[in-house]
């Protein structure tokens, strides 16, 4: 022990090692104060899992917001001049926003802000946005404000339903009603569970009080729409208009309101002093209908509604998804005529990953206990492994006092250090023995063995602590994610140290009667005595062929380097199948979408019939997997297979049955079956985006992108983004025949509207929701144009004029959406992999970025080119990762400076971080997976900080016992390191393997820990003495 006072304890009794000593001896001379920490501990992280929220993942606030405006009717050009333009010129005064993504439709404009990461008040920028988009000088046909939404993981949604009419594949007028009636009246139960905060509805159609009115009668009769419009609009009237002065004060309201068929029938829009009218009933037809749709959505083959439903933020996701199932049970007893259907079952993915983390992790422990039990007696083997426990329970208190859930990142950072924490807990115990075996008491060797070691055990925990600290800095939405890892990591070995300084000290020092009865005749043979003689007499044979050793070490490193620079590939997503298929489905060029939706009808029922392997099948017609609108010959069917462990059948095995089955079926051109991936909401593993103004140049530049990924082999399923043209008619005013005619061009262009779309004369509150009062023509005289060119308008003198004389028309083909992002005209090209393809998004991002994109850009020189979702956001954990690597072995030599007080030891000490980087790329190898992800470079980061640890306990005992010879020094610390070592392995190899469960995820972050934590140990073990007496001869 005098060589170690001679480093680290000053002469001044208050420093650092004199407190250490005097709060160890505090803590084991006091055994009831121990056991009241432990056990105290242990009681209140139970009570504490009790009250803990579980999630799916963290929460937290995006940096993406969403805005959107309906401008109802409006084709995509006018929504974008007159809203979206206005919107963006106000959004170029917000400081703070990165990317502004806009989507000009018809009858909508929908904004996706993405905030700078490195904006110090997000919350600011927020507000900013808000009050820039509330400045906005809209149309006054934009009767709502528009809706600005932030996503946070709080609130996310848990469960998707859809509901239907038993029975009924097409819903006409009364089956809608009576569907739309039963889902307000499921709504509304629903939102009355306090777990739930809201639903959203999807292809829920707005009813209305439809006014028809007959053109010819209207003509006849010398009306006009405006007229009609107006009458409705003054006449329907309820107006408080105070109060009377009697005793109660009694209120007035003037009241004359149209609600009613019989009411709306008997409105006069002409009269005279004699008595005779013309009434509405007379010109028009009234009747209940609702708001147009564009698209057709079914649920299992039944047309239906869709809601998606979110927790509120104080629930956590399992509770809510308990009380929602509970609901859905009990309701569909009462309503057995509605067909329900969950899906996107989110705690599902919860509970199953709480299911594979806890039993993987029990499997671990188990396995670790195994492995102290067969190095340690079975005292101290109970008290190593109890510091699990024990670390578990500080981080879950202090984790849940922070406001932190258990989710997939909290219990991935526990896995991570499960083998982890007991280190320093077997440094100490395995010291402490060896004080005993020397013949010091319990107590004095408690006290000197922890003291004798706290300083490299100190210096191991804030290395393994830095090798973690850079996901703090990730940027984007997975950066979120895995900034929870390094935070959950620092309190379990914050704990641990606690622990093993404070707690187990006492706990050796002290008797057990219990584990010291069973102890001594379990008492083991000291077996490793043996390996150790061995290892010994190997290390003397290394340390005289030191440089041929060195020498065959470099060509493994060498070696590995090779296979990774060229066999090597890095993807952000493991290719793991999802639970979803997408089929894309296309009919001959002259089908409409009711048509579109009977062809499709025997896909969905093949589908059906897989009771056993599927959990819901949704089909949109009209509407891409994207969300856009496409032609009405096109559908996308998305099925939602129960997960693998709970299916009969492969998904290679249905794909191929349906795939031969749907060749046959009559009427459709193309039935693609599409496997489901690991991304972005896009679905696809190429996205190239192309920014230009001029609409001709940017589609030729799209459609050469196309062509030129086509001929690549290992991609499927291009497809430009492009909006879909169609016919548009212009009404150019001629302005000189306004003034002729004296006709206010405001009134020409609500009669064009009323006729076209329809105008709410106004909205009719039903209690649960609105009902629009819609005036508008019979659909059958909005199928020729000559119908809307014979319109009249009335004008200032009440005098009816033919609109054809006041316009002339104009066809053109226009877009029916229009895409801008930072204020340009955009276009998305997708392309997916093919499952059996070699290429990796980034080796496709850099064949186009060397032989297409300089053609394209030296042609149109005015045109913005870039890769957006996977390949961007693989590029920028490339390089954050890159940058990660760097500080975090700067950071642990500088803490090693300070440890060992020389600039030399630290490198000797980092020897071992490329050799087990050299080791995860060989493991990697073995396995198969020349394909790694984002996971495993996370592995590898947390690996570096592991594998110095060993390295550092072998240096600082080479430096204490300077007398001895090198590999005697050495041999002496192989059980400690062999321990430590295998602990951890032991820890993660069940995640790693999904013995108990998989998860690609966590597995592939816990493979490259594991094995690269135990090559690199077995590196340590020859080389750090290697190169430990290399410094040692130059001393």
């Amino acid at each position: 022990m005098s060589g170690f006072k001679g480093r680290y304890l000053r002469k001044d009794k208050k420093g650092l090692s004199s407190l250490m000593l005097n709060l160890i001896k505090y803590f084991t001379q006091r055994h009831l104060l121990s056991n009241v920490l432990f056990f105290g501990i242990i009681f209140v992280a139970i009570f504490s899992w009790r009250i803990v929220g579980k999630e799916e993942m963290p929460e937290f606030a995006s940096n993406w917001v969403r805005v959107n405006t309906i401008y109802p009717g409006a084709p995509a050009e006018d929504v974008e001049l007159f809203v979206t333009k206005p919107i963006e010129e106000e959004l170029k005064g917000v400081v703070g926003l990165e990317e502004i993504v806009s989507t000009s439709s018809i009858g909508s404009s929908s904004f996706r802000l993405v905030i700078d990461d490195y904006y110090p008040d997000k919350d600011e920028v927020l507000q900013e946005i808000k009050d820039a988009v509330l400045r906005a000088d809209l149309p006054s046909e934009v009767r709502d404000l528009p809706s600005i939404r932030q996503f946070k993981s709080s609130e996310k949604a848990i469960l998707d339903v859809g509901l239907y009419l038993k029975g009924i594949k097409v819903l006409d007028q009364p089956a809608r009603e009576k569907l739309q009636e039963l889902v307000l009246g499921f709504e509304n139960q629903l939102l009355a569970l306090k777990e739930v905060s809201s639903i959203t509805r999807d292809h829920y159609r707005k009813p209305e009080i439809q006014i028809l009115v007959d053109p010819n009668k209207k003509n006849r009769l010398d009306l006009s729409l405006s007229a009609i419009l107006n009458q409705l609009r003054t006449n329907n009237l309820r107006l408080p208009v105070g109060a009377m002065q009697d005793r109660e004060e009694s209120k007035v309201t003037a009241i004359n309101e149209y609600e009613t068929k019989e009411e709306f029938d008997n409105l006069i829009l002409r009269g005279n002093y004699d008595g005779d009218a013309i009434k509405l009933g007379e010109i028009a037809t009234v009747k209940k209908g609702f708001e147009r749709s564009t698209s057709i959505f079914k649920i299992n083959s039944h047309e239906g509604v869709f809601l998606n439903i979110r927790k509120s933020a104080s629930t956590d996701i399992l509770k809510a998804q308990a009380k929602v199932k509970d609901f859905l049970t009990n309701y569909q007893r009462s309503a057995p005529e509605l067909g329900i259907a969950m899906m996107d079952d989110e705690s599902y993915a919860v509970t199953n990953r709480l299911n594979i983390i806890s039993n993987n992790g029990l499997i671990g422990f188990v396995l670790i206990v195994g492995v102290l039990l067969l190095f340690l007696n079975l005292k101290t083997g109970f008290w190593v492994a109890m510091g699990i426990p024990f670390s578990m329970g500080v981080t879950l208190l202090f984790a849940h006092l922070a406001g932190y859930t258990v989710n997939n990142m909290t219990l991935a950072g526990i896995i991570i250090v499960l083998g982890i924490v007991v280190d320093d807990a077997i440094i100490i115990a395995e010291n402490i023995s060896h004080k005993m075996k020397q013949g010091e008491s319990p107590m004095d060797a408690a006290i000197s063995g922890s003291h004798e070691v706290f300083m490299p055990i100190i210096a191991s925990i804030i290395t393994t602590c830095i090798a973690f600290i850079p996901l703090l800095f990730f940027e984007g939405f997975f950066g979120k994610l895995v900034s929870y890892i390094p935070l959950i990591i620092i309190l379990m070995l914050t704990a641990s140290l606690v622990e093993s300084l404070l707690v187990l000290p006492s706990h050796l020092a002290h008797k057990t009667p219990i584990l010291d009865r069973i102890s001594k005749p379990l008492k083991p043979q000291d077996w490793f005595s043996e390996i150790e003689i061995r290892y010994q007499r190997f290390l003397d044979l290394i340390l005289k062929n030191r440089i041929l050793v060195l020498g065959i070490f470099s060509l493994v490193l060498l070696s590995a380097g090779y296979i990774f620079i060229e066999k090597m590939k890095y993807v952000m997503f493991p290719r793991e199948e999802s639970q979803e298929v997408l089929v894309n489905v296309e009919a001959g060029g002259d089908v409409k979408r009711q048509e579109m939706a009977q062809l499709i009808a025997p896909i969905e029922d093949m589908v059906l019939k897989e009771t056993d392997n599927i959990v819901a099948v949704r089909s949109s017609i009209a509407l891409s997997r994207r969300g856009g609108a496409v032609k009405e010959n096109e559908a996308s069917i998305l099925i939602e297979l129960l997960p693998l462990d709970e299916r009969t059948k492969p998904m290679r095995e249905l794909l191929k049955n349906w795939e031969e089955k749907s060749q046959n079926f009559p009427g459709l051109e193309k039935v693609k079956f599409l496997k489901g991936r690991w991304g972005h909401d896009s679905g696809s593993a190429i996205e190239v985006q192309v920014q230009e103004n001029n609409d001709k140049k940017r589609n030729e530049i799209t459609i050469e992108i196309k062509n030129y990924l086509q001929k690549l082999q290992g991609i499927n399923e291009v497809e430009i983004d492009d909006p879909i043209i169609k016919d548009e008619y212009l009404f150019k005013v001629k302005q000189d025949m306004l003034v002729r005619f004296n006709v206010d061009p405001l009134a020409l262009a609500t009669a064009l509207r009323t006729f076209v779309e329809g105008s709410i004369a106004y909205s009719i509150n039903k209690g649960d929701e609105e009902v629009d009062v819609r005036v508008t023509v019979p659909n059958i005289d909005k199928s020729d144009i000559n119908n809307l060119l014979s319109l009249k308008v009335e004008n200032r003198s009440d005098q009816l004029i033919d609109i054809k004389r006041l316009v002339s028309l104009e066809k053109k083909k226009r877009p029916i959406n229009i895409q801008r992002i930072d204020f340009k005209r955009s276009t998305m090209v997708f392309a997916d992999l093919d499952t059996k393809s070699k290429l990796t998004p980034l080796e496709i991002a850099e064949n186009l970025e060397e032989n297409l994109f300089p053609k394209i850009t030296a042609k149109y020189p005015t045109s913005i080119i870039s890769f957006k979702g996977e390949i961007e956001d693989s590029r920028e954990s490339q390089g954050e990762f890159k940058n990660s690597v760097i500080m975090v072995v700067v950071f642990i030599y500088l803490i090693l400076v300070l440890l060992f007080n020389s600039l030399t030891k630290p490198f000797i000490i980092l020897t071992s971080v490329p050799f087990g980087l050299a080791g995860v790329i060989f493991i990697l190898l073995f396995h198969g997976m020349s394909i790694y992800g984002f996971f495993a470079v996370i592995g590898a980061l947390g690996m570096i900080g592991v594998v110095v640890n060993d390295a550092i306990v072998m240096v600082d005992k080479l430096d204490n016992e300077p007398e001895k010879s090198i590999a005697e020094v050495a041999s002496g610390r192989l059980r400690p390191i062999v321990i430590t070592t295998l602990t951890t392995v032991v820890g993660v190899l069940p995640t790693a393997y999904g013995w108990a469960g998989y998860d690609s995820m966590l597995a592939e972050m816990m493979l490259v820990m594991g094995w690269g934590l135990l090559f690199s140990t077995t590196i340590t073990l020859i080389l750090i003495p290697i190169f430990y007496s290399f410094s040692k001869r130059l001393v």
